[in-house]
């Protein structure tokens, strides 16, 4: 057989078709961001986008209900479509679609009239914030019911298609988002389109699913308890890590509201949204990932594993370090001529510190989406509870006493040594492999090119850019990306796969010159 047919590269050229996509629908929503988020703050102020992103971040607490059955919808999905299993995957979408319509209706009551008790318990006395929260949580609310399909698409590993509908739902989203806020329509308005939006995502993703599965069958008679206790006996773990993943991502905003300023909310989370949505693309490789090692060990390939974590490792840590290379060095330019000075004075000097945790996770996510695929979380869920538990107590002593930066460093430095060094080594623990030698094998080449970009960066500030422009920014950036690529490419990329990028490559040309 030959080695372009074989089954080995034939999910090496899917893997990195899935991955491409799924960067594809993230570099969208990042150029959106940039591109918007300051008009944004033009239009409605440091107040509204600081309640803006507050609401958005509480209503995320509202997939708790979730208790996991998303992460096991994937993980089934992924092992009966690929085994033919056809009557199983029946039960179990149908299984999730019933609990899925019962905590839907939940949410969209607690959104309906819990929203003026939150607003008290946040103090924001705001009246369009409890309007806000009732719009954004009824569209949680239809997410819920809906992503049981978006579910089955990833574990289909279809990303190509989930990629498609991000990429256009976005577009449309912000075309919306800018007109009313042209108009002169403020939150509320935003809201509504949120809302639309997202209900056309939900729409898009039924049909995506009735598209791969047309002859799957719809009906909540076929749900059983015995499939939602499988479901649930691994989900229960994974419940425990979105858990934690949520008081981990929106205990600091709800804190800063009650001890600062809602204007703080602010100028904390836009550094850290910027990097978010960098994580974003590396993040989108560990959802391939996911269902991709389910698949693995599901057809008896889990010998494959470790080169799987080494390599998406090596390659979302070698894809993001440029990104902590230039907001290291220009950060503060950036953020000056981005939004403003004022901006920059008030939120620049906390991304050092969101620097430094994000680097070291960008690095391990996918060994973390490695142990959820093979069903060896629980141990990883419990160190994320652990981190959650001690980030919210710390939070509690550090925000009165350090303010913003506080915060900043010690939740980057938890998340660095859980998510990143206890992540590593229990992936090692349950593949049975040396930790130094994994550990190397992922960071050894991507920190030399770092350690190389980083002194010539520093060495461009100084003399010929020192990033008083955007112009400036721009060189500086395409300075630094267009070596660095060229040199990632040759030395963090295996060989299989630069022959595959080159073939890939090659195959495009070729088309685009017919």
């Amino acid at each position: 057989m030959s080695t372009d047919t074989s089954p080995a590269v034939q999910g090496s050229r899917r893997y990195v078709s899935n991955v491409l996509w799924t960067w594809g629908g993230t570099a969208t929503g990042i150029i959106v961001a940039f591109l918007v988020t300051p008009y944004m703050v033009r239009k409605i102020g440091y107040a509204h986008f600081g309640i803006w992103t507050l609401t958005l971040s509480l209503v995320e607490y509202y997939w708790l209900i979730d208790i996991g059955l998303r992460s096991a919808t994937i993980k089934f999905a992924a092992e009966y479509y690929a085994a033919g299993k056809k009557d199983e995957l029946d039960g179990l979408v149908n299984t999730g679609l019933t609990y899925s319509l019962a905590a839907a209706a939940l949410v969209a009551l607690a959104s309906i009239f819990g929203a003026p008790l939150v607003g008290r318990v946040v103090r924001i006395d705001d009246p369009v914030f409890p309007q806000l929260a009732r719009i954004i949580g009824i569209s949680w609310a239809l997410g819920l019911v809906f992503n049981i399909f978006n579910a089955c698409i990833e574990g289909f590993q279809r990303f190509d298609m989930i990629g498609r509908i991000w990429m256009c739902t976005t577009a449309l989203r912000t075309i919306a988002v800018v007109t009313v806020l042209y108009l002169g329509y403020g939150l509320i308005q935003m809201g509504l389109v949120l809302l639309g939006t997202q209900l056309l995502v939900y729409t898009l993703n039924y049909v995506c699913f009735r598209h791969l599965v047309p002859d799957a069958k719809l009906n909540l008679w076929l749900a059983s308890w015995k499939k939602f206790k499988e479901m649930a006996g691994f989900g229960v773990h994974a419940l425990r890590a979105i858990i934690s993943d949520k008081l981990l991502r929106q205990t600091p905003p709800a804190l800063i509201s009650r001890y600062l300023p809602v204007t703080a909310v602010a100028f904390y989370m836009m550094p850290l949204r910027i990097l978010d949505y960098a994580m974003d693309g590396v993040g989108r490789v560990g959802s391939v990932t996911t269902p991709n090692a389910a698949g693995l060990m599901a057809t008896g390939k889990g010998d494959r594993l470790e080169d799987l974590g080494v390599y998406a490792n090596r390659y979302s840590f070698a894809l993001f370090l440029p990104v902590v290379l230039m907001l290291l060095v220009y950060g503060r330019d950036l953020c000056r001529l981005w939004i403003s000075l004022e901006f920059a004075n008030q939120s620049a000097y906390l991304i050092p510190a969101f620097l430094f945790g994000h680097a070291i996770v960008s690095s391990q996510l996918n060994s973390v989406s490695i142990l959820f695929g093979i069903g060896r979380h629980q141990a990883y869920s419990r160190f994320l509870l652990a981190e959650a538990i001690v980030s919210f107590i710390g939070l509690i002593v550090v925000l009165p006493r350090f303010g913003l930066l506080g915060a900043a460093w010690l939740t980057n430095i938890l998340m660095a040594l859980n998510r990143g060094l206890v992540s590593c080594a229990l992936l090692c623990h349950e593949l049975d492999m040396s930790f130094w030698r994994y550990a190397a094998r992922i960071y050894t080449r991507p920190l030399v090119l770092a350690a190389a970009g980083f002194a010539f960066l520093v060495f461009l500030k100084r003399t010929a850019l020192p990033g008083n422009s955007w112009r400036e920014l721009i060189l500086a950036t395409l300075a630094l990306g267009i070596p660095y690529t060229a040199a990632a490419f040759a030395v963090c990329v295996s060989a299989e796969h630069q022959q595959l990028a080159i073939r890939k490559a090659r195959q495009t040309l070729a088309r685009f010159g017919a």
